[in-house]
């Protein structure tokens, strides 16, 4: 111990000093993460899917209301605006803008599509269409796929909306590449009519094949660039239909149809039918995404590379309108249906066959059976052959010593001293030892085959044993008798390894979806 421990002197340590530079570089850097907070807030989204519900929420406790409204006919406005509006933007946002699983033969479907979806309050459908086609294309991935789940349950529910990604470049040059602004001269009209497939004499007699080649390519043109058109106005124009159809309609209908006030027709049919909807459409990326959460009896039918399920528990089916089957979904995204199953709860689906058959819209996009088939089969053999490696199936045939009859004559006869026991079955040779005590036929009926083939009587001859036995004595393999003729051996060589490992064909990363490969 030292003298100045020992008189009781006090060694203080020395104050770091800051620098007055050091200062102002700390509370520039405090003031630039301040601001970039700032500019990441998605005050538009802040405004639909907090502030008013909270206002409504606190209202309604303020005045000692329920959440459903006393009046019944403003119940009904609410149930069957909730329906149309969830329609408008599962069928229109989702299924047409996002997936194009159908074509549409009237602008009227349009403008319900994108007026009456705007009514749920996330934003324009250019927007939302391309970051959810960028889900889609960068499943997982914390960095590009926009609502990951591996960024937290939270951040996949509500953050994504909320705070912009850091990432501000990527995003916008995909939405511009995936929906792009159309204009009076865009690159979008067909190249057909200025000359880069104009048909030449030589061309004459395919003419008729050409025509209708350009007659197609033509009409697609003019429906992709009405879509975006389309888009475009709708997000010119986005906060005004928003203010239209999730205020002012409800409010309005309320008081002259409803006979209620304005405040219950835009608190209920209006906010709450509002916040109801996001949360259910919330759900199918944050429940739907959520593999570790088992109230939701999650199922991976089809792929279990990513953490997408099936949500088998019928009351989550009801919370997300009919879209909990996202394994499904994100294998076949181009499908119309959630499912390929009949009974599947699907209301989306209903939807868009009703105005199929009344020509409203065609060309619905159904996944062959037999595609679903393959994929849920291949599937199922991905998780066979996992529980097969986790298992003991003996030494492989293929990787066993050749094993000479004069080499096994030595080693049963090295063996009598060692109380082992050697057969050879199917040329096969087997070290028997570690179960000679719990053979129900008894020790001497194994001693008596000590050194010998008893392929016959081991399928038959004295009793005719089943696969339990067989996958037994395959654990106590030791070695292939070469005899001369191993065709019988790697004939089951084949039968045994041939098929154990299929792999997937997606798993190199090259496809992203059953549809895509």
């Amino acid at each position: 111990m030292s003298q100045a421990t020992s008189r009781g002197v006090k060694i203080q340590k020395r104050k770091t000093q800051i620098l007055p530079g050091d200062s102002r570089t700390a509370r520039k850097a405090l003031q630039k993460r301040k601001q970039d907070f700032l500019r990441r807030i998605n005050y538009f989204s802040l405004l639909t899917a907090v502030l008013l519900p909270l206002c409504a929420i606190a209202y309604l406790i303020k005045e000692g209301l329920s959440v459903l409204p006393e009046n019944p006919r403003t119940r009904w406005l609410g149930v069957i605006y909730y329906c149309i509006t969830m329609l408008a933007f599962t069928a229109g946002y989702h299924k047409y803008y996002a997936h194009s699983t159908f074509r549409i033969r009237s602008s009227l479907l349009h403008v319900f599509f994108v007026v009456f979806g705007a009514s749920i309050g996330l934003g324009p459908v250019r927007v939302w269409a391309a970051m959810h086609r960028a889900h889609h294309q960068y499943t997982d991935d914390v960095d590009r796929d926009p609502y990951s789940i591996k960024r937290g349950f939270l951040w996949a529910h509500w953050g994504w909306l909320l705070k912009r990604p850091k990432s501000t470049t990527f995003y916008k040059e995909f939405i511009e590449q995936e929906f792009p602004i159309v204009s009076g001269d865009n690159e979008l009209s067909s190249k057909l009519t200025t000359g880069s497939a104009v048909i030449t004499e030589s061309d004459l007699r395919i003419g008729n094949a050409l025509e209708t080649y350009e007659i197609k390519v033509s009409d697609s043109k003019d429906r992709q660039r009405q879509t975006l058109e389309w888009m475009a106005w709708q997000e010119s124009w986005n906060f005004i239909l928003f203010i239209l159809t999730s205020l002012l309609i409800p409010t309005l209908v309320a008081i002259w149809y409803c006979g209620d006030t304005w405040v219950n027709g835009l608190i209920y049919s209006g906010i709450l039918r509002m916040f109801v909807s996001q949360q259910l459409i919330f759900f199918t990326e944050s429940i739907c995404h959520a593999k570790w959460l088992q109230v939701t009896i999650p199922s991976q039918p089809f792929n279990d590379k990513n953490l997408l399920v099936d949500c088998l528990n019928p009351i989550v089916a009801l919370l997300t309108f009919g879209q909990a089957l996202q394994n499904y979904h994100h294998e076949f995204p181009h499908d119309y249906r959630v499912s390929s199953l009949t009974w599947a709860f699907d209301p989306t689906k209903w939807f868009i066959w009703s105005l199929s058959c009344v020509g409203l819209v065609d060309e619905l996009c159904k996944t062959p059976k037999d595609l679903v088939m393959q994929l849920r089969i291949q599937q199922k053999q991905q998780v066979l052959n996992h529980m097969r490696s986790q298992l003991n199936w003996g030494t492989p045939l293929s990787k066993l010593p050749m094993i000479t009859a004069k080499e096994f004559n030595r080693l049963c006869q090295s063996a009598a001293g060692q109380d082992r026991i050697y057969i050879v079955i199917q040329n096969v040779i087997h070290d028997i030892t570690p179960f000679m005590d719990q053979h129900p036929g008894g020790l001497a009926l194994l001693q008596a085959s000590h050194g010998k083939d008893a392929t016959k009587a081991f399928y038959g001859g004295v009793y005719g044993h089943l696969t339990a036995a067989v996958n037994l004595l395959a654990t106590m393999r030791i070695g292939v008798l070469d005899t001369g003729d191993d065709e019988g051996v790697w004939r089951r060589v084949a039968r045994e390894e041939g098929d154990v490992d299929a792999r997937d064909e997606r798993q190199g990363g090259q496809h992203r979806s059953a549809e895509a490969a």
